[in-house]
């Protein structure tokens, strides 16, 4: 699965070209979409290495290049049938690097349809808490589909146990991939869904996109 990592350590230093002497190093960033090892820099002492390294990600591709004009197929069916209670820069939370989503309301359980083929790279479905705070992002459940392009579709707010396909798993434009929920940073049981590009320092960006009318 395609990573934009960040490695960070004040005992890391620079890989040399020749013998002069190693240089230190805050930080290092790799795009790492095979299983081969890939250097990311030189440490003295492993130990201590160890003590003060912190590792940042994000999952998909940071050079993924998002046609606007695709038409995302609604997450929700019939998409008559779920009003878009936020939009793209909604003052709620839709600002900075998620400017570009859509919030639809709708009851707790509703199927979730993939709106765009592609492969599933991350998926979370334990959380149990939500409500109007950020601190309660982190119990967010969702699901993470890699675009063709290499962008990601992102669904959140899934319920408990609300996940239904894995990682790994390919699917297709329509498929049920889980049911919408309440958890996380939610002030109201909706679907959050944007799409996504990757960055280093486990950051990412949203991206401008368009949602067909068509009900399905």
């Amino acid at each position: 699965m395609p990573v934009a990592l960040t490695l960070y350590s004040d005992k890391l230093f620079q890989i040399p070209s020749s013998l002069e002497a190693l240089k230190p190093k805050a930080h290092v960033n790799a795009f790492l979409n095979t299983d081969d090892a890939v250097p990311l820099g030189v440490i003295k002492n492993a130990n201590a290495f160890w003590h003060t390294m912190r590792v940042k990600w994000t999952a998909g591709q940071i050079d993924a290049q998002h046609d606007p004009d695709y038409a995302y197929y609604s997450p929700l069916q019939p998409a008559s049938a779920y009003r878009i209670v936020q939009g793209f820069n909604g003052s709620f939370s839709h600002s900075g690097a998620s400017r570009y989503a859509l919030d639809f309301a709708a009851p707790v359980g509703t199927p979730i349809l993939a709106a765009r083929a592609g492969v599933v790279i991350d998926t979370k479905d334990d959380g149990t808490k939500g409500g109007p705070h950020s601190r309660l992002a982190k119990h967010a459940n969702y699901v993470a589909i890699l675009h063709s392009d290499g962008t990601t579709g992102e669904y959140y707010h899934l319920k408990h146990e609300g996940v239904v396909v894995e990682r790994g798993q390919t699917v297709q434009q329509g498929q049920l991939i889980g049911y919408t929920g309440n958890t996380g940073f939610s002030s109201l049981p909706h679907l959050h869904f944007g799409i996504y590009v990757a960055k280093f320092h486990g950051k990412y960006v949203s991206v401008p996109f368009s949602v067909t009318d068509t009900s399905q």
